[in-house]
């Protein structure tokens, strides 16, 4: 999963950003910069990868964020930054839950920021 230096190991470029992302009333406009953001989150300190995989095709641990099935929210952008916020305590299909923020001290921004990755993965909706 990582690399020898402790990063995780980033084989999937960062998905651009497109046009039909749903507004999140608590997060800005999802821009290409925010998505980058995320992607940095993601793969480093928000932990994201140690679950989900580093490029986010899920673990035996956490589901694949890259396709668009969804167990508890709709894909929205919306509804991911709302699940990034608050977790997941009892995952429906994975053996351990998600805590808020999956367990990192993520500022508002990089909360968005993650929505904004993932919902680019392709899950979203």
């Amino acid at each position: 999963m990582g690399s020898m230096t402790g990063q995780p190991a980033d084989t999937e470029p960062t998905p651009k950003v497109g046009a039909a992302a749903a507004a999140a009333p608590e997060c800005p406009k999802i821009t290409q910069a925010l998505v980058d953001l995320g992607h940095r989150v993601f793969t480093g300190s928000g932990n994201c990868y140690a679950c989900h995989g580093s490029n986010a095709h899920g673990t035996a641990l956490a589901p694949n964020l890259a396709d668009s099935t969804w167990l508890d929210i709709d894909g929205s952008y919306a509804a991911i930054a709302g699940l990034v916020r608050a977790g997941v305590p009892h995952p429906k299909k994975h053996p351990a839950p998600m805590p808020a923020m999956g367990g990192a001290q993520l500022s508002a921004e990089q909360v968005c920021a993650v929505a904004a990755y993932v919902h680019g993965l392709g899950g979203g909706r």
